[in-house]
């Protein structure tokens, strides 16, 4: 099975929880976003690369786990701002926006213009002409996160799909989510994880903590986009891989 093959099965998993959670009036329209040709596609450690950047350019099915996680529990974006890091082709921010009462709160992000240029495409392609739509904006992590805040404001939900590729990329993030995590009691990061790395495991919440974030793991026990990786000969044989984890400011003084 190709990888994206694998995907478009795994975003209709997704469509389906949308469905039955009667999250928007045409079934059609989430995901009429557009995906790379087949021979664009080589795989890769991120899940692939796209014109030799390695970037969210790849659909890969850790953003289906996420936007199934969203579906599930659409009260964490029903009516708070939405930001996404590392979006690439930005699965999870669309869902998030479709089930926002507000989807111009929702600003999805990546530090490849190309992956912002796709954005653009698949938000035009899911919302049209609508002003109320999402939006896609260029953010490197190692740039001033008030650059972002300015424009934006900050944001009362993070998410993010498998951007800790390399453990020089944890601090810049961390720092990035902690300035734009809004001060609500409320407000959190979502992060799909996937473990590659021992030092990078024990950097990631090391740094959380230098930065007054607070972490915790959510289960994926019922996210059937997640059972059905597990399933996937490339996964079966790392069952521990995929890991949820939700960051918030810690209430220490």
């Amino acid at each position: 099975m190709s990888t994206k093959t694998e995907f478009t099965e795994s975003k209709q998993l997704v469509k389906q929880d949308m469905d039955d959670f009667g999250c928007h009036d045409d079934d059609d329209v989430i995901f009429s976003w557009l995906i790379p040709d087949e021979e664009d596609w080589i795989d890769g450690g991120r899940g692939g690369e796209v014109n030799g950047n390695s970037h969210g350019s790849v659909g890969n099915t850790l953003v289906s786990i996420l936007s199934q996680h969203l579906v599930s529990h659409r009260e964490l974006v029903r009516a708070g701002r939405v930001l996404e890091v590392g979006a690439g082709v930005g699965l999870p921010g669309l869902v998030a926006a479709a089930l926002s009462e507000n989807p111009s709160g929702v600003v999805m992000t990546d530090y490849v213009e190309d992956a912002v240029d796709l954005m653009d495409m698949n938000i035009a392609e899911t919302f049209g002409e609508d002003n109320n739509r999402p939006q896609a904006a260029i953010m490197d992590w190692d740039d001033d996160p008030s650059v972002l805040q300015e424009h934006h404001g900050t944001f009362d939900v993070i998410i993010g799909s498998d951007v800790v590729y390399w453990p020089v990329l944890i601090q810049p993030l961390i720092r990035t989510v902690k300035a734009l995590l809004s001060n609500k009691p409320t407000s959190r990061f979502l992060m799909l994880y996937s473990r590659r790395n021992p030092i990078a495991d024990k950097l990631l919440f090391q740094t959380a903590l230098k930065y007054r974030l607070d972490s915790r793991e959510l289960s994926l026990e019922q996210n059937t986009v997640h059972h059905a990786v597990l399933n996937h000969p490339v996964y079966r044989e790392d069952t521990d891989m995929f890991h949820l984890y939700e960051f918030r400011h810690s209430n220490e003084s």
